[in-house]
């Protein structure tokens, strides 16, 4: 019977080439999206009774905008059968994250992580200002046993079957003669982003991404053409345009990379971008990353005001509603997301650099371990993630609002619109650090978060006047937001 059971329709291809063909069908798109907007109500109201979204009707009707854009993005980038069955089977049939959260859940109180970031290279093949890992020509890197071990144990022990390579840039690792593509192929049933500068995809890698099916970059972009160039160097636009066409006529997923700064931020939630990026190139889906002072050429003016802050927010989810794209501002949008999502908590993510450091987040560059050293230890990834150091971020994030149990109350002093403990709580972050004895990493160094006063004490004025600007807002749109 356990044979049978496993060969079950709902855990085999069928379902994916079902889904194939009625997303490819417009007749179909139309009537599953008429479907969706009739529901639209039933699907609001069923959120904002989830203990899990804090019982808001803001939030669970952004959350159905937020599911909206994901189901057009069949509508904007022609997928092949294979992506799909790929992301249908590794996102909704993981009966495997089922079982995992369930003995995590009796064994320590909580789920396991939903994901990690994992960059196996700092070197890269370009040198753009403000880099947040200050990556170059250094050829810092993971060994591919390390790589792969990394991700074999988050796919067996929590269940993972999302995987983002970060750097550096990761088409230019190379370890053992393998590469990212190598270990695409490697784990076929599990959908690995790619955040790159694009220039190295050439016909040869776009056809290999085409073949596996289960490897999308997400490019980086900086605005139009004149912002891109200028960060990125002169004629870098028009390359990335015509790798983009490629990708696209090979059916490859792809999706566009934002870093927003002062000086951009109002270009890249333009009409003009958006409507180029998503409905002319095709790109499925956008992270926007807010600059922060890390990595080369810290500058802690470079990052976006309070008050623009608030216009992105603002204008953000007027795009993903108008637009109906897949669009994710990770500082904005932390009421998606039940807050900050570093650390390894349950359905969040943490970081492993090209020396093995396992950080909180990408954005959090210090660490109290190493995974090559608790590898020669005999640990694992486990190990990583149960230092005090990570327990005490899970601490600050329970009492900041994530509802690990139903206890959540929308009306308590947390605030999601400022999710981010090492960006908008930076005197929280700062004490964890110094009380687990946390050592900077080498794209942060001591001498900018810990001793330099300036640094330290403009970031602390930007967390309060973000807090001025964004507690009204959450009380009133969030707080006092039911149905």
């Amino acid at each position: 019977m356990a044979e049978i059971k496993e060969k079950n329709i709902f855990n085999s291809d069928i379902v994916a080439k079902i889904m194939y063909y009625l997303l490819n069908s417009v007749r179909t798109r139309f009537i599953i999206n008429s479907i969706y907007k009739l529901a639209k109500p039933k699907l609001i109201r069923d959120n904002a009774q989830n203990p899990l979204y804090a019982k808001s009707h803001r939030i669970a009707e952004e959350l159905y905008y937020l599911v909206e854009g994901m189901l057009n993005i069949t509508n904007r980038a022609h997928i092949t059968q294979k992506t799909l069955n790929i992301f249908l089977k590794a996102i909704f049939l993981n009966q495997d994250l089922k079982r995992i959260t369930k003995e995590w859940l009796e064994k320590y109180g909580y789920g396991p992580p939903g994901f990690l970031v994992l960059s196996p290279t700092k070197q890269c093949n370009l040198q753009c200002p403000n880099c947040y890992a200050n990556s170059a020509g250094e050829r810092d890197k993971l060994p591919y046993s390390v790589v792969k071990r990394i991700i074999s144990e988050a796919y067996h022990l929590w269940g993972n079957r999302f995987f983002v390579i970060s750097g550096g840039e990761p088409l230019i690792y190379k370890s053992d003669n393998k590469s990212i593509l190598n270990l695409a192929e490697e784990f076929p049933d599990s959908i690995f982003l790619m955040y790159t500068n694009g220039l190295m995809i050439n016909p040869t890698i776009a056809q290999k991404l085409a073949e596996l099916g289960n490897l999308t970059p997400a490019i980086s972009v900086e605005g139009m053409k004149e912002t891109t160039d200028r960060r990125r160097g002169l004629g870098t636009f028009d390359k990335i345009i015509k790798i983009m066409e490629m990708l696209r006529q090979n059916r490859v997923l792809f999706g566009i990379s934002i870093t927003a700064t002062r000086e951009n931020c109002e270009e890249v939630l333009s009409d003009e971008f958006i409507d180029f990026f998503f409905d002319k190139m095709g790109a499925g889906y956008g992270w926007i990353f807010h600059y922060m002072p890390i990595g080369r050429d810290v500058s802690v003016d470079f990052m976006p005001t309070p008050k623009q802050r608030v216009w992105m927010w603002q204008r953000s989810w007027e795009i993903i509603k108008k637009k109906k794209v897949f669009l994710v501002d990770f500082w904005n949008h932390g009421s998606a997301s039940s807050g900050c999502i570093a650390g390894g908590r349950e359905g969040g993510y943490l970081h492993i650099n090209w020396h093995g450091d396992v950080a909180p987040c990408v954005f959090f560059p210090y660490a109290v371990s190493n995974i090559k050293t608790i590898f020669e230890n005999g640990g694992n990834l486990n190990d990583a993630i149960q230092t005090p150091f990570f327990q005490a971020i899970r601490d600050w994030q329970c009492h900041y609002g994530y509802p690990r149990s139903k206890d959540i109350d929308i009306h308590s002093s947390f605030n999601w619109l400022r999710p981010c403990i090492i960006r908008d709580h930076f005197q929280e972050a700062f004490s964890i650090i110094k009380k687990y004895k946390a050592r900077a990493l080498d794209y942060a160094p001591d001498c900018i978060y810990l001793e330099n006063k300036n640094y330290f004490d403009t970031l602390q004025k930007y967390d309060q006047e973000l807090k001025a600007l964004v507690d009204p807002l959450w009380q009133k749109l969030y707080q006092n937001s039911k149905n």
